[in-house]
């Protein structure tokens, strides 16, 4: 084939791609950039982290459009944690929308906010299907009655946190958004008693508060609800691994693990409990 082919052939796919939709080009630009990239660095270790891909059907079909302002938050004041965190966000992403597709009823709970990163993303999908999200937490760090047993020698952490920030984080102004002060359980009250779940994330780290964040939440939690236990795989907190441990065992679950940062995991609620 000689240039004149050539230059003719490149002008007509030119041309074609300059009458796609915006949307069209910009997402075959950044494919086949990843794609370069992908071949130039997969599979090269980087310390603590990697290259990966977002999932198809965000990344080529658009699927998900609201990835990437949760991500935003996912990672805000908190990017030494979340900023490379992909696998859990899109690991809470993907089963939350499984959950809502499949009509699971109840409320959503998040127990250890801290500032507000994941429940920044539970309060999205909660508050756009008609479904209040409870965020229990001390907003000021750990309560030292809880540093005890496997923990006592856990230090202090997680104060440098506030309601009004977590509230920034989360960016939305809804009555389905509530902020629940104490320690837990004491901070519960008649309303939460009453409530059933269809989502509960546990990010407590330590072995009392997530023991009684299990026995309550597990049993108000629906047939096809999702407990999302943050720091399972974890070696630093072992108490709240050792909490799930003992739970599973009394009741029969298993956990799904997640090949996250800090190692999460999963219990999909395959049966009715009574409370």
């Amino acid at each position: 084939m000689n240039s004149v082919s050539h230059l003719s052939r490149f002008g007509s796919r030119l041309s074609n791609w300059l009458k796609r939709p915006r949307r069209e080009k910009f997402v075959s630009m950044r494919s086949r950039v990843q794609r370069l990239v992908g071949k130039m660095l997969a599979g090269i270790p980087l310390g603590p982290m990697y290259f990966a891909y977002h999932p198809d059907a965000h990344f080529i079909y658009s699927v998900h459009p609201e990835f990437d302002q949760l991500f935003r938050r996912f990672r805000r004041n908190n990017r030494t944690n979340n900023g490379g965190d992909l696998p859990r966000l899109w690991a809470m992403v993907l089963n939350v929308k499984k959950v809502l597709a499949e009509d699971v009823k109840g409320d959503f709970a998040e127990l250890g906010v801290w500032r507000g990163n994941t429940a920044a993303v539970l309060a999205h999908y909660a508050v756009a299907h008609g479904r209040d999200i409870f965020m229990f937490d001390t907003y000021s760090g750990f309560d030292n009655r809880d540093l005890t047993g496997i923990d006592a020698e856990k230090l202090a952490s997680f104060a440098d946190t506030s309601v009004s920030l977590v509230m920034q984080t989360v960016g939305i102004d809804s009555p389905h958004c509530h902020y629940v002060r104490g320690r837990f359980p004491e901070s519960v009250s008649d309303v939460h008693s009453q409530a059933t779940f269809a989502v509960v994330s546990l990010d407590c780290d330590l072995y009392e508060p997530m023991k009684a964040a299990l026995e309550f939440f597990y049993p108000r939690t629906s047939r096809g609800g999702i407990l999302l236990l943050h720091d399972y795989s974890n070696e630093y907190w072992d108490g709240a691994r050792k909490a799930i441990d003992e739970f599973c065992a009394r009741e029969n679950e298993f956990v799904v693990l997640v090949p996250d940062k800090s190692g999460s995991a999963f219990i999909r609620k395959s049966r009715n409990t009574p409370i």
